[in-house]
């Protein structure tokens, strides 16, 4: 009640039921996941979910409030991935090259995008977790990940909630595998803007899987242009273009005289 209202709270005093009823009849009829997903057995890591591909937040201990937020993990397809990376290459042709990017995963799980990401040649490669457990699996996935394709070794999950992250000021791939509802996503978007504002830079963001609501708040953002949107693989790509400040328009139309 002190840190977030009284409305707030009642909002979440109601949402938490009604979400663990759901998760509960779900549940009832899954099984755990057995021998596991092709990549898994290839590398020898664990990025599958717990119960036929899903792992449930309520089965967590996670400490921030912005769970009753979150969606469930699931690790996504390699194929998926691979085309979202493909049509980033195609994107960036006459722009920077992937080497000059930082790729960054919203809600990055037991890690198998950031796995995935590292058969491309980014400068880094950062995770965004808030379940510990998760964070502690993907931190393992990553030492034990050996490919001999693999371009990027500079890869890091770290233990935080992304809604709270103040995003590094450098060139960034932003990855999203539909990780939370709009309420969240609303508040990072919002974040996004204001990093870009202090700190231009070139700025990509891919979202995976996401909801026409969600879609409709990238394009009200006023700071993104979609630049694809690939429906057999529901994914769609956003570039920063920033409008210019007052000052620079007005010294634009009225250049100074030598």
């Amino acid at each position: 009640m002190r840190e977030r209202g009284f409305v707030t709270s009642l909002r979440r005093s109601f949402l938490l039921p009604i979400h663990l009823l759901r998760e509960y009849r779900e549940a009832r009829s899954l099984r755990p996941s057995g021998d596991g997903s092709d990549f898994d057995r290839q590398y020898g890591v664990e990025t599958d979910g717990t119960f036929e591909g899903w792992t449930y937040l309520s089965d967590l201990d996670i400490p921030s409030p912005n769970w009753i937020d979150g969606n469930n993990y699931a690790a996504i397809e390699p194929p998926r991935f691979k085309q979202v990376l493909a049509a980033f290459d195609m994107a960036l042709e006459e722009e920077m090259a992937l080497e000059d990017y930082t790729f960054l995963d919203f809600g990055s799980g037991k890690g198998r995008a950031l796995l995935l990401a590292s058969e491309y040649p980014f400068k880094r490669i950062l995770g965004l977790e808030f379940s510990p457990e998760l964070h502690a699996i993907a931190e393992q996935n990553i030492h034990l990940y050996r490919s001999v394709t693999q371009k990027c070794r500079e890869i890091h999950s770290l233990n935080v909630d992304f809604a709270d992250y103040a995003l590094p000021a450098v060139p960034s791939v932003l990855f999203f595998f539909h990780p939370c509802h709009t309420r969240v996503l609303s508040t990072v978007v919002a974040a996004i803007s204001r990093s870009l504002h202090a700190h231009p830079r070139p700025l990509h963001i891919a979202y995976v899987g996401g909801t026409p609501a969600q879609e409709q708040l990238f394009a009200s953002a006023g700071f993104l242009e979609k630049i694809l949107d690939n429906e057999e693989f529901r994914f769609c790509l956003y570039r920063a273009c920033l409008q210019p400040d007052l000052e620079t328009r007005l010294h634009a139309s009225h250049p100074a005289t030598q």
